[in-house]
């Protein structure tokens, strides 16, 4: 929506508005759940603050491109397309009348009645955000369809005071808070419990006095091990304390100082002081994200859940304790996105902060007090099936493998398992190069000479004695008559022919036969 320029005030409140639209629907014989979606869609279309920073739900006419919408009661003035009244109807492009007339798209009763009659039949089945919010986008057709269910706890928020008859206070009795919120404890205590710390001296710690507190913004520190201390004490660059609260990992809230800090810079917006709104804004830093060995971070990381619950604690606390509702509570690059390129509080959208702000505020996460039992001896049970979550056990393996947070194991030297393990691999090459050099330095062993073999010694012989000379010479003389007397065997000599040559042999056949008549 692009505004150009607003009244002092709007022609309605918010609760008006609702109420008028209610009787359209009820007239109509539609549920509230239709109001709902018809405010959702309002809120989304023309909600903006006023001069005093109160959200505001106006009526604009658009003087140059529908020129006959400012003919018509107006609050404010708009150049968006053809785009007029509570609903941002329009008509064609050639006058067509797409929306009906310019007294029906500037009249709230006759808007509403068109929006309604274009709801589908089954918007009954919207139970949450998403839902009605889809249901609104099938009337509108926007070019922004996921901004509508942004508005759902809005709208029920507002519907609910209407209907209980209660009107806002005005601006200037509102309760609110002007000067330092030397409250801070005494409100956050009864929420937070042990999860509350202060930072000694917090009580006299800011550079300067609050004027009418708006609201809270919130930041990020760049870094989930950034410490309360190093908050109060502020940069080289910029003088501390750098934000009155700090919220850890863990879900620890620790006061840092109860004055002024310089923590929004140069920004503008929301009806506050362009870049002036220190003395206007209690400052939160979350200490986020995990900065890595190598300075290396993830935008996509989970923000825990323990800090997410208390940071939704917290603002609804102050919020409630200020006398606002939930839209008070603004990111830093929501007032200084574009002036100086912040993007904190990182990844966390603001639109569904506060919504879990508001529902805080509505209670809805209270839970009654658990009853206390006389403790009882449990029997022996087998353990029972792992109930977790595929996320929650990939959550466990990550953890295992990164460390508490992401920030490495502390009796690993603040490593991760990878990371030591890589380490312990360096001294296993390391050791194994060393080994290796070791091993080629060492001298060759000479070899082994095989041993020089021992003649075998002779044995002397015994003197023989006469007794054994005789017996000796008797066997002797025996053994010779016996070989005398053994006939030795004759072994036949073989004799084998030599071939004559061929004249040879033919001699002497020829020899032989003369032989023969010779005898």
């Amino acid at each position: 929506m692009s505004f150009t320029s607003f009244n002092a005030a709007p022609l309605r409140t918010r609760e008006q508005v609702a109420r008028e639209v209610h009787a359209v629907a009820r007239r109509r014989g539609l549920t509230e759940t239709a109001t709902i979606i018809a405010l959702m869609t309002i809120s989304t279309e023309v909600g903006s603050a006023d001069g005093s920073g109160n959200r505001q739900w106006w009526c604009p006419s658009n003087p140059t491109n529908d020129p006959d919408s400012d003919g018509f009661p107006h609050d404010s003035t708009s150049d968006d397309n053809r785009s007029s009244g509570y609903f941002q109807q329009q008509p064609g492009p050639n006058g067509e009348a797409w929306w009906g007339t310019a007294s029906q798209r500037m009249t709230l009763d006759a808007a509403a009645d068109m929006f309604l009659d274009r709801l589908s039949d089954d918007y009954v089945n919207a139970r949450d955000a998403h839902t009605a919010g889809v249901f609104a986008q099938l009337v509108q057709g926007s070019a922004f369809p996921d901004r509508y269910r942004e508005k759902w706890d809005e709208a029920h928020e507002v519907l609910a005071r209407a209907l209980d008859g209660q009107e806002p206070v005005p601006a200037q009795q509102q309760a609110g808070w002007a000067g330092d919120p030397v409250w801070l404890e005494d409100v956050l205590r009864p929420v937070l419990g042990d999860k509350l710390k202060t930072l000694a001296g917090w009580e006299n710690s800011g550079v300067g006095d609050f004027g009418d507190i708006w609201g809270v913004m919130w930041h990020h520190t760049g870094n989930s091990r950034e410490r309360p201390e190093s908050i109060r004490a502020g940069r080289p660059d910029l003088q501390g304390p750098l934000a009155n609260l700090h919220i850890a990992p863990d879900g620890t809230v620790t006061i840092v100082a109860v004055g002024v800090c310089n923590h929004s810079g140069r920004g503008s917006g929301f009806g506050l002081p362009a870049n002036a709104a220190n003395n206007r804004l209690i400052g939160v830093e979350c200490a986020w994200p995990t900065i890595h060995p190598d300075g290396s971070y993830r935008a996509d990381e989970r923000w825990p859940d323990a800090q997410i619950i208390s940071m939704r604690d917290v603002a609804a606390a102050l919020t409630t304790r200020l006398g606002y509702g939930a839209e008070r509570n603004i990111g830093h690059k929501e007032w200084a996105g574009s002036a100086q390129g912040k993007w904190d509080p990182g990844n966390l959208d603001m639109d569904w902060f506060r919504g879990e702000i508001a529902k805080a505020m509505r209670g809805e996460f209270s839970h009654p007090a658990p009853v206390e039992v006389s403790p009882a001896v449990a029997p022996h049970l087998p353990k029972p099936s792992n109930t977790r979550t595929d996320r929650e056990l990939l959550e466990d393996i990550w953890e295992q493998l990164r460390g508490p947070l992401g920030n490495g194991w502390t009796q690993l030297g603040d490593k991760s398992l990878v990371d030591y393990v890589a380490s312990l691999g360096q001294y296993v090459s390391i050791l194994e190069c060393r080994l290796a050099e070791l091993s080629a330095a060492r001298p060759a062993k000479p070899a082994k000479k095989a041993p020089a073999k021992k003649a075998p010694a002779k044995k002397t012989p015994a003197k023989k004695t006469p007794a054994t000379r005789a017996a000796t010479k008797q066997t002797t003389q025996t053994k010779a008559a016996a070989k005398k007397a053994t006939p030795k065997k004759a072994t036949p000599k073989k004799t084998t022919p030599k071939k004559a040559p061929a004249k040879k042999k033919a001699v002497a056949r020829t020899t032989a036969r003369r032989r023969a008549l010779a005898s």
